[in-house]
């Protein structure tokens, strides 16, 4: 071989070298490390105060698409081919912004950053901390509206209740978090009480029940507060659930 082709050859195991090592993971929500390649911003809508049930959620993409909706299965299969909701675009020129989709615009002004100010209004969006990793202790209870957050409830240690308990090794007992009749709570398989291991990622409760089923739920803190094992307040699928 002469030294025109071994130069050649050497050229070509260098390029290919280097294209495998600088390829990057083909899911939409990891930029590699395991990190989500999207924010989760979290307000409460324009007249709300302290009304769960009136989230303004904005999941933003590093290209600026965003999404004005929480995906309660979470983010495992997140694209923009969420439904649910609408995508538009989100722009920032130093510390002003906008949030524009086809039905609105809503003015930003950056606070911090963590915390951007709705221009005309009083309520404000928080960036949500990571939840990657962690592990919960206690028994949280679904803030259904009109509901006690005292755990003052009305049912026997054996009876379905709207709570599930986290331990921190990582295992879970879900005495009907999900359940819509407690009366027939095993009237709907998928969300019949159950017990098993659970896994917290990309804003994602991973629930791996022993009989078999796989349950997802968006998963996050409060605002901008970050996640402890006994935090007061998450949420789950977009639900509030306290820590009783």
């Amino acid at each position: 071989m002469n030294i025109t082709k071994q130069i050649m050859m050497l050229a070509l195991t260098m390029l290919t070298f280097i294209n495998g090592s600088c390829e990057k993971s083909t899911d939409d929500n990891d930029t590699g490390g395991g990190k989500p390649a999207f924010e989760i911003w979290m307000g409460l809508k324009t007249g709300s105060t302290g009304n769960w049930s009136n989230i303004d959620w904005k999941i933003v993409m590093p290209n600026g698409d965003y999404f004005n909706q929480l995906p309660g299965e979470g983010f495992l299969n997140f694209s923009k081919n969420q439904s649910g909701g609408t995508w538009g675009t989100f722009t920032m020129n130093g510390n002003t912004g906008a949030f524009t989709n086809p039905y609105e615009t809503i003015e930003v002004k950056k606070i911090s950053e963590t915390e951007l100010e709705k221009v005309g209004h009083t309520n404000r969006l928080y960036k949500l901390a990571s939840v990657d990793g962690v592990k919960l202790s206690g028994k949280y209870v679904n803030g259904i509206p009109g509901w006690s957050t005292s755990g003052n409830y009305s049912y026997s240690a054996n009876q379905a209740q709207p709570m599930i308990e986290f331990t921190a090794n990582g295992t879970f007992n879900d005495m009907g978090a999900f359940v819509t009749n407690f009366t027939m709570p095993d009237q709907y398989p998928d969300r019949a009480p159950g017990s098993g291991t659970y896994e917290i990622k990309n804003f994602t409760l991973i629930l791996n029940y022993t009989d078999g089923r796989k349950i997802t739920k968006a998963f996050s803190g409060v605002m901008s507060n970050k996640v402890t094992a006994t935090s007061e307040l998450v949420f789950i699928g977009g639900n509030p659930f306290y820590n009783k």
